[in-house]
């Protein structure tokens, strides 16, 4: 049986993507991380794993972080290299509407993240959301506004971005790092990429 290290993406509770994962993949035996700070030490003290897959943020953690995991293979679905459309790294959110959701969330954190949810095409109901660490969720949006992995690849290592994602534009992501392929008619919901990744999983 393999097995599947998953680190999920900004806001994505693991009880709603547990379910979609392990359905897509009942063969396997899955172990997730949520996108939040010491998440390294536990991915690495669960492991080793066949394969990692990262979405969104993990994907973006997964490369800031590279050396560190210790895995010969690694898939990343929805790679952020950096969020704002400022930093020419194939997000299409400005900034200031980065720094918006990060005040919006102080203030009302469901609305904020119904709509993120809505925009981003993830069908995450709005009571898990309400309960993820607000810490948790600053934490990771300064990650996405400020750091930058570098699109260099390592070995053995891979990725998709839908052609129909809101949040990413997948032909920037290609042509930075050739490795991100594209995936036609995908969105940023990791539903839609598990179908790319049944591959990597075979």
């Amino acid at each position: 049986m393999k097995t599947i290290g998953w680190v999920l993406g900004w806001a994505v509770p693991e009880t709603w993507f547990a379910p979609l994962a392990e359905a897509a993949f009942p063969a396997a035996r899955h172990s997730f991380f949520a996108a939040e700070p010491g998440w390294l030490d536990r991915l690495r003290s669960a492991g080793p794993f066949d394969l990692i897959v990262g979405h969104s943020l993990g994907a973006h953690l997964l490369l800031d972080h590279a050396p560190q995991t210790n895995a010969a293979k690694v898939a990343l679905l929805a790679p952020v290299l950096r969020f704002p459309t400022e930093a020419g790294c194939g997000g299409r959110v400005a900034l200031t509407q980065v720094k918006f959701l990060a005040r919006w969330l102080r203030r009302d954190q469901p609305a904020a993240l119904a709509d993120f949810y809505a925009r981003a095409g993830l069908d995450v109901p709005a009571e898990l959301g309400a309960n993820l660490p607000s810490a948790t969720l600053q934490w990771g949006l300064e990650h996405l506004s400020t750091l930058a992995p570098a699109p260099v690849f390592p070995a053995h290592w891979t990725g998709w971005c839908g052609s129909a994602d809101t949040l990413l534009d997948a032909n920037t992501l290609h042509n930075l790092a050739p490795a991100i392929r594209i995936a036609p008619g995908a969105t940023h919901h990791p539903a839609t990429l598990f179908g790319e990744l049944a591959r990597e999983v075979a």
